[in-house]
């Protein structure tokens, strides 16, 4: 299905992502298969119950992801979030893994289920449901603490589900790496995964994924500039340069972390920022709280384009939809937007920069073995 010059972003199903992609280009798409993760419902901390049903959370996924995606490429569908409470069901008592793939095929979307160890027996019965149903096949993805044991693992999977490894996908997730993280020693644990996976190059297709965007902003001041390295980026060029029988294509959590806030929103204070994809790092360009008219509230994002466009990692207003927004708002074009608008920005950059960062990388490593 795709090789080691591809990209898996994992793209949380919010507003900001899904019009991130709808002005991506189509051929950034072209180079990449997402991992959808569909967000749990937000919680109403005031009524202390869910703001929607579970129907009306799924009922116009299909169509988001028909006029978001626009790619014929496949997807990869993560419903956990959703089904944390194995018993959840639908209105007509489906399963929501399964109506999410019935809603999917109603607008001919092909896409490939994903699970884990850790779903429940339901979840694990809607997998099996599904790949049968629609010949999907399905992906196993495993984190750095089932390789301890992954032989009985990848044997668990096998009497789970009736799939050879041509039509199973492994996504080997590492989450959250911490930014202090040596490099080299983590490219050496990565590469032991690798190495320890069974059937290695028999698998359908093989994804690293991993970040070291933190939950929150908080260790950056207000008012000032950061980065954080992309150790998960770092990692990757060097397993390429590591003798392996087989070689992953990357993932990445986008400018996001793999936790989901479970933060009441009445409580945050939140400050304006602007999250910015270099080429080993993140820059982090942060403002003062949305809500202080002393900072202009929203308004004072001009400035931080201003700040995004001088720096000498900016990529030039060519370089993306997110990158011409930037300078559009730096030069008082266009509008300071909100939390959501920013969301879409970044994404929108962050994607088109990683899929150019393989295909530019792989290029050179293949001019090098010549």
């Amino acid at each position: 299905m795709f090789n080691k010059d591809h990209y898996v972003p994992i793209i949380r199903w919010k507003r900001g992502e899904q019009t991130a992609l709808i002005e991506l280009d189509q051929e950034i798409k072209n180079g990449m298969t997402p991992l959808i993760e569909i967000p749990p419902i937000d919680w109403d901390f005031e009524n202390e119950c869910f703001k929607k049903s579970i129907d009306d959370h799924l009922k116009n996924f299909a169509t988001q992801i028909k006029t978001s995606w626009n790619n014929p490429n496949k997807l990869f569908i993560d419903a956990f979030q959703i089904c944390i409470d194995d018993d959840d069901i639908m209105a007509n008592g489906s399963h929501p893994l399964e109506y999410i793939f019935h809603l999917l095929s109603e607008e001919k979307i092909e896409a490939i289920p994903v699970t884990s160890k850790n779903r429940g027996t339901n979840y694990q019965k809607a997998i099996n449901s599904v790949l049968h149903k629609y010949n999907t096949g399905f992906a196993i993805r495993l984190t750095d603490e089932e390789f301890d044991d992954i032989d009985s693992n990848i044997s668990w999977f096998v009497d789970q589900f009736d799939c050879s490894p041509a039509e199973t996908d492994i996504f080997i997730d590492y989450k959250y790496i911490d930014s202090k993280s040596p490099v080299g020693r983590m490219a050496k644990l990565v590469a032991g995964s690798l190495l320890s996976l069974p059937h290695i190059n028999q698998w359908r297709t093989l994804t690293f994924a991993a970040t070291t965007f933190p939950e929150n902003l908080s260790e950056f001041s207000t008012g000032t500039d950061g980065n954080i390295p992309r150790n998960e980026w770092l990692i990757y060029q060097r397993l390429l340069k590591t003798k392996l029988p087989r070689y992953p294509a990357f993932g990445d959590y986008i400018i996001s972390n793999p936790e989901y806030s479970k933060i009441d929103p009445r409580l945050m204070r939140m400050s304006a920022n602007i999250r910015y994809t270099a080429d080993d790092e993140y820059l982090i360009f942060r403002g003062f709280s949305v809500t202080s008219p002393k900072y202009g509230k929203w308004t004072q994002t001009q400035g931080l384009c201003q700040r995004v466009v001088g720096h000498s990692k900016y990529s030039g207003s060519h370089y993306s939809y997110g990158d011409k927004y930037i300078y559009d708002c730096a030069n008082g074009s266009a509008s300071t937007g909100n939390a959501e608008r920013w969301r879409k920005v970044g994404t929108n950059h962050h994607l088109t920069l990683v899929r150019n960062e393989l295909s530019n990388f792989h290029a050179t490593l293949a001019v090098g073995s010549q």
